[in-house]
């Protein structure tokens, strides 16, 4: 290093510059060794910059690559593509897997700080097998809860238990305002793949109303809410729905009921 500064202050370089025009205007440029090698450090410098922001931000690299080294190039970004969207299914499929179970939860376990404990006390059944079939099939009792509509709308399907159709669905717009059938304590707010936007409300006597279907939830998991209190709005959502409705049920100590049969205002 000591003799090349060493050189490049002893010796200098001289540029003769020849115009094609006129050989009167020649000049001499005598240059010094140091400026001139630092000049053309600098030079060298910028077109290595710039070749490499050309090859980086251009085509241009293709057409220096291999082919096989394009395709790793192209592959990995693929590949990297790939993972990301593996990683947000993951997600989704756990936030589905929490949500219907928390769903599973609410319809055959319930929520025992919410729900009303099943009497202790055993009822007393008559042996003959004419008065049990009586009981289960000519009952008349009245039902201990009178529930309101949950919404103002046309009744565009009934309750059809037989064809598999648990509930009375109600035609409205999106949007539209829905109210809690009766007093309780919701026990599912959440969203379903089938059934989109759900909400069930655990009620006294064992009582479950269910609301499929909604465009959104205003009520949340554990609030309590009071008969005709609003608690969603009407949509479309779910893989079953038909179009813009409400699907409304009415659970009884685990089995559906119609509730046509329990509306106060039918």
């Amino acid at each position: 290093m000591q003799k090349l500064r060493s050189f490049l202050a002893k010796y200098g370089f001289s540029v003769i510059v020849f115009p094609n025009s006129n050989q009167s205007l020649i000049k001499n440029v005598t240059v010094k060794g140091r400026v001139f090698f630092i000049a053309v450090l600098l030079y060298s410098t910028l077109i290595f910059l710039l070749v490499s922001l050309f090859y980086t931000f251009t085509p241009a690299k293709y057409l220096l690559l291999q082919e096989s080294d394009i395709l790793k190039v192209k592959g990995f970004g693929e590949f990297q593509s790939l993972n990301d969207k593996i990683n947000i299914l993951v997600i989704e499929v756990e936030k589905l897997k929490k949500t219907n179970q928390n769903l599973k939860n609410a319809i055959y376990l319930g929520d025992s700080t919410l729900i009303k404990k099943l009497p202790t006390e055993k009822k007393e059944v008559d042996g003959s097998i004419w008065k049990v079939f009586q009981e289960l099939f000519f009952s008349q009792s009245e039902p201990s809860i009178i529930f309101r509509k949950p919404i103002n709308g046309f009744i565009s399907r009934g309750f059809s238990a037989d064809k598999g159709h648990f509930g009375t669905d109600f035609s409205v717009k999106i949007g539209t305002p829905i109210y809690s059938a009766a007093n309780g304590y919701v026990i599912f707010s959440d969203y379903t793949i089938n059934d989109g936007y759900m909400l069930i409300i655990a009620h006294a006597d064992e009582y479950l109303t269910v609301y499929k279907h909604c465009d959104q939830l205003i009520k949340s998991t554990r609030e309590f809410v009071t008969q005709g209190e609003l608690i969603a709005l009407s949509g479309n959502t779910g893989k079953l729905t038909t179009g813009p409705h409400l699907h409304f049920e009415i659970w009884k100590n685990g089995f559906v009921v119609n509730p046509e049969k329990y509306f106060a205002n039918y």
